[in-house]
């Protein structure tokens, strides 16, 4: 059986489903309906992330699972691979699947995918029907103030509406 580990400000629903070895760090949130599941390996879910509302993250290697930090993960993404770095963005049903990896500060659009065995390079922008790709030219620091306030907010808002898994 497996253990969850919240660091002190870390903010997870009760309602999310999480199995297995999960490491949460401070700051980030996880909504209900979120399922976090180290099916064979385990998990570890860097700082101030967002995870949206039916997200998946999902194990199913021995050697673990890293989420870096500042990760924003909109409703019914999906991670299976190896793990994804930091600053990235994740969009609605957008999937990192297999063994794929994805860099620093890449946005996965909409209804978009990675190769199944795919290192997706840092700074890649996954996009449209069908899909194409580019290289961001910003440096994300709009993003990232953005993305605090996020945070800030729902740490505010989330516990008034919901119960809340305290860190031990």
């Amino acid at each position: 059986m497996g253990r969850l580990h919240l660091a002190p400000q870390a903010l997870v629903c009760k309602n999310a489903i999480i199995e297995g070895d999960v490491q949460i760090g401070n700051g980030t949130v996880v909504h209900v309906g979120a399922s976090i599941i180290a099916k064979n390996g385990p998990i570890i879910i860097g700082s101030n992330n967002i995870i949206s509302e039916r997200a998946v993250i999902i194990n199913h290697n021995s050697t673990p699972l890293m989420v870096g930090d500042y990760n924003l993960l909109e409703t019914e993404s999906q991670i299976e691979g190896r793990g994804i770095g930091h600053k990235n963005v994740i969009q609605v049903r957008g999937k990192v699947v297999g063994q794929s990896t994805l860099g620093n500060n890449c946005v996965v659009g909409a209804m978009c995918a990675t190769d199944p065995d795919e290192n997706v390079p840092d700074n890649t922008v996954l996009f449209g029907n069908p899909q194409a790709r580019r290289i961001r030219a910003d440096n994300n620091n709009e993003h990232l103030a953005i993305h605090m306030k996020h945070l800030e907010y729902i740490h505010e808002m989330l516990p008034r509406y919901n119960h809340i898994i305290e860190a031990e």
